[in-house]
This record gives C-alpha cells, structure tokens and sequence, in this order.
C-alpha cells in the first residue's frame, strides 16, 4: 500500500508541474524552478520530487541535466496522445462509469432521503465554487469543486460502508475530475443536471433526483465515448 501510495503522489506532482507549465506559458528551453522551490511550494520531499520529474522525462515533457537545471523539453507529449492511448483511457474511464454508476446512485437515492441541512449547504456551496470558478477561468479549482460536490452527496448517504467502499476506489473515480484524456472541460455540459440534482435531493423528491442523476451520467458517457484526439 505504502508503495502505491507513493507513486500516486508522484503522479498528481507531474501533474501539478505539467499545469504550472501550460499556466506560466513555458515553451522548449526553459527552466523549471530549483529544486528547493519546487519542494517547498508543493510540500513534497525531494525524492517524491525526483519521482514526478523521472515520470516527466520519460514522457519527454522535462529534460534533467546534472548540474544545470530541469528544462522543458516539448509541451507536445502530454496534449497529444496517441489513438492506441485514447482507446485504452475511453475503456478505463467507461469501466470505471458502470462502478460509479451503481454507488453512486445508491448514494443519491440515499441522500435524498437523508440529507441534513448541513449536507446541502455543502452541496450549494460546491456548486457555486464550481461557477465562480469556471467563469475566472480556474479550471483546476472548478474541477475539484466538482469533485466535492459528488463527495458530499456519498456523505449525506449517511451509510458508512457506502462510503468506505467509495473511499477505497476513489483515486479511480478521482480521474474523472483530473484532465481526461488531457483535456478539463470534457464534462462541462453536464453542469445544468447537477443543478437539477440538487433541487430534487432538497425537496426530497427520489424519481427526479434519479433521473437528473442519470443524465449527468448519460453526458459523461456520451463525452467520453465521442472524444476524438
């Protein structure tokens, strides 16, 4: 466990790296912060460190020369994919929709009925980081308000083995919010049905609320099935 504990770390630091290169705008030759800045401003130990920089060469993302520095090497490789890729995430990311289809939808027939006040307060208050967000173009933090919008649902559940089965899957369902296929506006379209989700599980009402929630889960569906590179 410790083992791939430590390799998913490593992976969401590339990850974070990969974003404050298309954020910053960096192009081939240019130089990554040092070593001890990227430490302490991502809170990762050194080797945590080595790991995600290693992840990046081998993706020809990065180029680490000894003595000078970690350059970018092409932003190419990691927004461009080959087909054979594609297909392998669409399987993955499909498979994965059939578990959480099942969970989470018992978790939303749950919730209606047993959502507090606190619960939708929580879910309201995704929602809205959600927009606030998207509309000041913080695609990273949309995503992650998301995310805790459909964690709050598996919470007002109120069924602590629902939960503790999701919780041991959930770097899984995590990749649905972490820039499949490279790209973090694949699901956007289906915001207009979490809003309606939410309304039902306020009013209490199970037949809307499974139905707003196969929706989301139709939208999910059809983007990624129809995603082309």
């Amino acid at each position: 466990m410790k083992l791939l504990k430590k390799k998913r770390l490593s992976e969401l630091v590339a990850g974070e790296i990969k974003e404050y290169i298309k954020q910053e705008n960096l192009q081939a030759g240019d130089r990554l912060p040092a070593v001890s800045e990227l430490t302490n401003s991502l809170g990762i130990g050194r080797s945590t460190l080595r790991e995600a920089l290693q992840l990046l060469e081998s993706q020809e993302v990065v180029e680490v020369l000894n003595g000078k520095g970690t350059f970018i090497k092409d932003v190419k490789p990691f927004q461009i994919r080959t087909s054979f890729e594609v297909e392998n995430e669409k399987m993955f990311l499909l498979e994965a929709l059939e578990v959480r289809i099942a969970l989470e939808g018992k978790a939303v027939d749950l919730a209606v009925k047993h959502a507090s006040k606190a619960d939708i307060e929580k879910m309201e208050f995704y929602l809205q980081e959600y927009v606030r967000n998207l509309n000041a173009n913080q695609r990273e933090q949309a995503n992650q308000a998301d995310a805790g919008f459909h964690q709050a649902i598996y919470e007002a559940a109120n069924n602590q083995l629902l939960n503790s089965i999701i919780d041991s899957i959930w770097d899984t369902f995590h990749e649905f919010w972490n820039q499949p296929f490279g790209k973090d506006d694949i699901f956007d379209q289906s915001y207009p049905y979490h809003e309606s989700l939410l309304e039902a599980i306020k009013s209490q009402n199970a037949a809307e609320a499974a139905l707003a929630f196969q929706k989301i889960m139709d939208s999910v569906k059809s983007s990624i099935e129809k995603f082309n590179q």
